[in-house]
């Protein structure tokens, strides 16, 4: 899957300060719980402090609505995301099946940022009906929860892989998840960055603009 930055309209414009460029998963991306997959990013995001002022990162696994964000698993901690540029990652079982999971990235500096919305499916792949469902900032979801599996990621140093097929990630070049950023106009899989102190309100917005964009 892959991240991009969510550039927010109006007022939460000036919100948003995008601090790294995610690219894999994005909202076409489906997981078998089992299979490795790589979550990767670049710091080619034209918004916000560069990634070098913002480098370590920890990197969760997420369920819920837009309102209320559900941490499910921690995949990486304190991850120097400057040279590290992408996590291999075990998918867990989880229930229920659907396009209600994705991925939050965190600065030591509480700036934040998302992938989109995408599927996890059940052993034999199959993605279930559970979708992202508008109105933007206000999307219900759903709350997943992991069955089993679930530990923490690998990392790779150097540049970004490319994603490979759906749920799985090979290394490589680089890719990205919610809206779409400048240079990855093709990808509808961005993330927004917000900072702390706006984070419920642009967090929800992002994720909600981004969940439906990619469906």
């Amino acid at each position: 899957m892959k991240f991009t930055t969510l550039a927010v309209v109006g007022t939460m414009v000036s919100m948003a300060t995008a601090f790294v460029n995610p690219i894999d998963p994005w909202g076409d991306s489906k997981w078998v719980p089992g299979s490795k997959v790589t979550i990767m990013w670049d710091d080619k995001n034209p918004e916000g402090p560069a990634l070098a002022t913002n480098p370590l990162v920890d990197i969760f696994l997420m369920t819920g609505s837009d309102q209320q964000m559900v941490k499910l698993a921690t995949i990486a901690e304190k991850l120097n995301a400057n040279t590290n540029r992408n996590v291999t990652y075990i998918v867990p079982t989880v229930a229920p099946i659907g396009k209600i999971y994705f991925i939050q990235v965190t600065a030591e500096n509480n700036v934040n940022a998302w992938t989109t919305r995408f599927t996890i499916t059940d052993a034999a792949g199959n993605p279930g009906t559970l979708a992202p469902t508008g109105p933007v900032g206000s999307n219900p979801g759903a709350t997943g929860a992991i069955v089993s599996g679930g530990g923490a990621a690998t990392t790779t140093a150097g540049p970004a892989a490319t994603s490979g097929a759906a749920g799985t990630a090979t290394s490589g070049s680089a890719a990205n998840p919610t809206a779409t950023a400048a240079g990855n106009a093709d990808k509808k899989n961005s993330a927004s960055a917000v900072s702390g102190s706006v984070l419920s309100a642009a967090a929800a917005f992002a994720v909600g603009v981004a969940a439906l964009m990619a469906f």
